[in-house]
């Protein structure tokens, strides 16, 4: 019996976006049954199974949720707007940078947000936009959220001045961002300009820079202040597995510096 496949770059061309992702999630769904148990917890689909799976170039153990595709990182966030910001009480204007599409689809969900998002290339954000020409007018959000997006824009001072104008004077900007810990300064050339040169000098042919421990000094060069929170820290280390929420996955947390929270 001969079996026909078709490659890849034929399926993206042949389905849209929105069709993909449905069937990524099917099968993503498929898995999550699969792997159900009593081991683990992921607060974005709420489901438990025996264990989060490897994930990325290093193969992170208990880092992908095997039913929402979910990382640590997304977890977190989503602990923390729930814990931290009542995202789902308070009444919110929210923008959400090159947007997850599993939190995408539960902010989206939420009747007290004013949601948007936003990516230049992503079909599944709502508005297609350059993180450093926004459109949208001075002052028009509470919260902005923009995770693991800084390092794959050419201009990060400008995409930083652009959120910190279209952000409130008393909203906040929660960055996520890879911090690599060996580096004391950002690792940033200026003669690294292909794509090829990017992959080999910082490990993805879109990434700009790799970000080092002075990340937080960074943004609060574009006139925030910067408070980085470890928040898996606010539970104990049974219940950071439990939850899958990964070491050194920390949320920086930018406010106007004229408001700084007391």
């Amino acid at each position: 019996m001969v079996r026909f496949a078709l490659p890849m770059y034929l399926l993206k061309a042949l389905l849209p976006a929105q069709t993909r992702l449905r069937l990524r999630s099917y099968s993503w769904w498929a898995r999550g049954w699969f792997y159900q148990g009593k081991e683990v917890f992921c607060p974005l689909c709420e489901g438990h199974f025996q264990k989060f799976l490897p994930f990325g170039v290093e193969r992170r153990p208990q880092a992908l949720c095997p039913k929402c595709h979910t990382l640590e990182r997304h977890r977190l966030l989503w602990l923390y707007l729930q814990e931290q910001v009542q995202v789902e009480t308070q009444q919110l204007s929210v923008l959400h940078m090159a947007p997850e599409p599993v939190l995408q689809e539960k902010l989206k969900r939420l009747p007290n947000l004013q949601y948007r998002s936003a990516d230049l290339s992503s079909p599944l954000a709502m508005d297609k936009v350059d993180i450093q020409r926004l459109p949208y007018a001075d002052a028009s959000f509470d919260l902005i959220l923009c995770s693991h997006v800084l390092a794959h824009v050419p201009d990060e001072k400008l995409a930083l001045q652009e959120l910190s104008r279209v952000l409130k004077p008393k909203g906040r900007l929660l960055l996520q961002a890879r911090i690599f810990l060996d580096l004391p300064q950002t690792l940033e050339e200026a003669d690294v300009a292909t794509p090829q040169q990017r992959l080999k000098a910082h490990g993805q042919a879109d990434r700009f820079r790799k970000y080092g421990l002075d990340f937080s000094e960074r943004v609060s060069a574009q006139g925030f202040a910067v408070s980085p929170v470890d928040y898996a820290q606010t539970r104990t280390s049974q219940e950071q597995q439990h939850l899958g929420l990964g070491q050194q996955e920390i949320i920086f947390v930018a406010t106007p510096s004229a408001h700084v929270p007391a």
